[in-house]
């Protein structure tokens, strides 16, 4: 992979990163969820929150394990 093309893909996940984190700090409430990790979810109130900031969360994973392997 080219290096600009390495540079484009980086930047794009840095995009959904900060996508993803946002909308973890929308349905926490707080970015206290960075410091503890998914066991927060389980103190939200409501069956849609927490299924909402398991998909944020495991989109953050994905989005870690790509970046580690490029």
């Amino acid at each position: 992979m080219s290096v600009s093309k390495s540079k484009n893909l980086e930047r794009k996940l840095d995009n959904f990163a900060k996508e993803a984190k946002n909308e973890l700090n929308n349905v926490c409430g707080s970015s206290l969820w960075e410091k503890l990790g998914f066991v927060f979810f389980d103190q939200l109130e409501g069956s849609e929150k927490i299924a909402k900031a398991n998909f944020y969360y495991g989109q953050l994973q994905i989005i870690n394990e790509i970046k580690f392997s490029i």
